[in-house]
């Protein structure tokens, strides 16, 4: 049984590595900044429940685009606020503020149910693309016109890069900056260039309104992002990466924070996993690709991490129960050696200051271990409802990280 249990986990691994490393390696996919390309239409959606403290500073990153004003509107969805999350946003220009108060908060799904509904009904055939940010985000002045250099060469899904905005605040924001330098170096960057799907990670992406005609915005878990990642790679799109659409997005501190978000994570992966997975073996036995098989390993590594921590935890209780664990301190050893060498590789290809996270990368599989155990509590015991992340916001990012050229 040791042996089944370790050869699934090393098929996950092992195509993810073998992803990584070939993309990594493989020539830059390069996108062009095109001088008479096409000025698109935005609709950006800012979905936001009591964000009074941060929603002003992404108000005005938006009114800072050197992209034309007048090629873009701001919709700010307040979600059962009870502060002033509406009334500042009503403060700025070009900004239409609904506020939904109906019915129970049942998370960021449902909001932008509900809003996109709203405006395709009020803006018929008004714009060509849809943006999703988190009320927390930071954006430079030239993200939106780097966006749409990748529509202009024809992608359907773009995603930009997600950025720590408070990397060095505790040693739980180091992890996540760590995470996010997984997703963007060694994830969503090698996919890019070898043609396979990146994925959407909740904020900082956009698409055509052209991919909503049909059914508009539906989805269900609690991983809306991943959910339409996965609806749309089911139907022949993709997802590109945008290395320069640089996006800041504040991160939890708090152990217990991280833990319940970690919570929403896996719940939401098994909700897609049962949902979807029927539709993906009928496609891919029907027509078999690359894309189809990375999207399963992508899914799949959420169930898989559940699996591994009750194999885990039975072999050590039966081993302890015998006196003799000496037989799990090799694995361990080396796991440990490969998550922080996985950490370490991803910060330094993202460019980041690895001085500054030495204690980050250390303790780096304290995060894996946790979220192994919380997939595992996820699958018995799934959350149920969205629990919202309060956030603090920042007042100069420049002083906290000077994220190097993509090396």
């Amino acid at each position: 049984m040791l042996y089944v249990i370790q050869m699934l986990l090393s098929v996950f691994l092992v195509w993810s590595l073998l992803v990584a490393i070939i993309g990594t390696f493989t020539k830059t996919r390069e996108v062009q900044a095109q001088g008479t390309a096409t000025d698109f239409s935005y609709a950006i959606i800012i979905c936001a429940h009591n964000e009074e403290n941060v929603i002003s500073n992404l108000l005005t990153c938006l009114q800072a685009q050197t992209y034309p004003q007048d090629k873009f509107h701001i919709f700010l969805l307040a979600d059962h606020c009870t502060d002033k999350t509406a009334e500042l946003g009503r403060n700025f220009h070009q900004v239409t503020v609904w506020e939904r108060n109906e019915g129970v908060r049942s998370g960021k799904g449902a909001v932008l149910n509900w809003g996109i509904a709203k405006i395709k009904a009020a803006y018929p055939a008004a714009f060509d693309h849809m943006l999703i940010f988190d009320a927390d985000n930071v954006i430079g002045k030239n993200f939106l016109s780097t966006m749409n250099q990748y529509f202009a060469q024809g992608a359907e899904i773009v995603t930009g890069k997600r950025v720590a905005q408070n990397p060095f605040a505790s040693l739980v924001s180091q992890w996540y900056t760590l995470y996010w330098c997984i997703i963007n170096a060694l994830y969503n960057r090698p996919r890019f260039k070898l043609g396979l799907s990146s994925m959407l990670s909740g904020t900082g992406f956009a698409f055509s309104c052209r991919l909503l005609e049909a059914e508009g915005w539906k989805t269900y878990s609690l991983s809306e992002d991943i959910e339409f990642s996965c609806q749309q790679i089911l139907k022949g799109h993709r997802v590109d990466f945008a290395e320069k659409a640089l996006f800041y997005d504040e991160q939890p501190t708090d152990f217990k924070v991280m833990a319940v978000q970690l919570s929403r994570w896996c719940t939401g992966g098994y909700q897609i996993v049962k949902g979807y997975f029927h539709t993906w073996l009928k496609l891919y036995c029907r027509q078999p690709s690359f894309r189809l098989l990375d999207l399963f390993m992508a899914l799949g590594f959420t169930v898989i991490l559940g699996i591994v921590a009750i194999f885990y935890i039975l072999l050590a209780l039966g081993l302890l129960a015998e006196g003799d664990i000496s037989i799990l301190f090799a694995p361990a050893v080396f796991m440990y050696l490969a998550t922080c060498c996985v950490g370490l590789a991803a910060a330094y290809l993202d460019g980041w200051p690895l001085a500054k996270l030495w204690a980050g990368v250390l303790t780096f599989p304290i995060f894996y271990i946790t979220l192994s155990l919380v997939s595992l509590w996820a699958l018995f015991f799934p959350q149920r409802e969205w629990v919202n992340i309060v956030h603090k916001g920042t007042s100069d990012l420049q002083s906290q990280v000077k994220l190097k050229v993509t090396r």
